[in-house]
């Protein structure tokens, strides 16, 4: 029986070779149209999902497929790759280099690996459950904070909260804690993932947008639920925190789920 190729080692190359797509592209002119929820898309985000797809079909051809650009795959398969090929695209189109390719396989409902992957930044964080997380192979840790009062708390911007009386939250989330910012995108949850940063909100979120934030967090030893507390990556909002200070967030946050 041939030995199955290692999920971990597929993975990265994928992303690299979608990242590789999509920086050929990077701070040049570019078409940009817009998808039926009104968010943008350029050829790039297509190329680099169809050649992700391509290198892992032919690892994993009994594995389906959820992405950005092109759906549902092979529905009801064992495993399948939650793939968002640019989680960033108004910075990638702006030039602005806080743009990664992110990409997770899931087993029987289980993210396995996960990988955030940086073209414009030369980083990668990865991680393999039970296994740890990583950045360009150095192991990741979560920080040590343990009061929200004490805490740097990120956020992914206001439009994606307007919707949720985000000018209420966002006032209620920074009564309690030391500074906040608005990271944005996959970039905010990788600081999570190293320690800086002690916590990351977000709303409006698809599983693609979480998938691989998630295990990469949660490996690092953090926690990553919805804004109610829900184990969950699925969306519409999600939490990344260093565990310490996330059942504090969830009591605020959950009032404008």
């Amino acid at each position: 029986m041939a030995r199955q190729p290692d999920p971990l080692t597929v993975a990265l190359a994928a992303a690299t070779r979608g990242g590789r797509i999509a920086l050929a592209a990077f701070g040049r002119r570019m078409k940009v149209e817009s998808k039926a929820d009104a968010s943008p898309v350029t050829d790039s985000d297509r190329r680099a999902e169809e050649a992700i797809r391509g290198a892992i079909r032919r690892a994993f051809p009994e594995d389906g497929f959820l992405g950005e650009e092109f759906g549902d795959e092979g529905t009801g398969a064992r495993a399948r790759w939650i793939i968002d090929p640019i989680d960033g695209t108004r910075n990638f189109i702006r030039g602005i280099p806080f743009w990664g390719v992110l990409l997770a396989r899931e087993v029987r409902g289980h993210l396995t690996t996960g990988v955030m992957h940086f073209p414009a930044l030369r980083e990668t964080l990865w991680a393999t459950r039970g296994r740890g997380a990583y950045r360009n192979g150095r192991r990741l840790r979560v920080s040590r904070v343990t009061s929200l009062a004490r805490a740097y708390v990120s956020h992914g911007g206001y439009e994606y909260l307007r919707r949720r009386r985000g000018q209420a939250m966002l006032a209620a989330v920074y009564a309690r804690c030391a500074a906040m910012r608005a990271f944005g995108d996959c970039w905010g949850y990788s600081w999570v993932a190293r320690g800086h940063v002690d916590a990351m909100f977000e709303a409006d979120v698809k599983p693609w947008d979480a998938a691989a934030l998630k295990i990469v967090v949660r490996e690092a030893g953090g926690r990553f639920t919805d804004w109610r507390g829900r184990d969950s990556f699925l969306g519409p909002t999600i939490l990344a925190s260093n565990g310490r200070i996330h059942g504090a967030l969830v009591a605020i946050l959950r009032r404008f789920a």
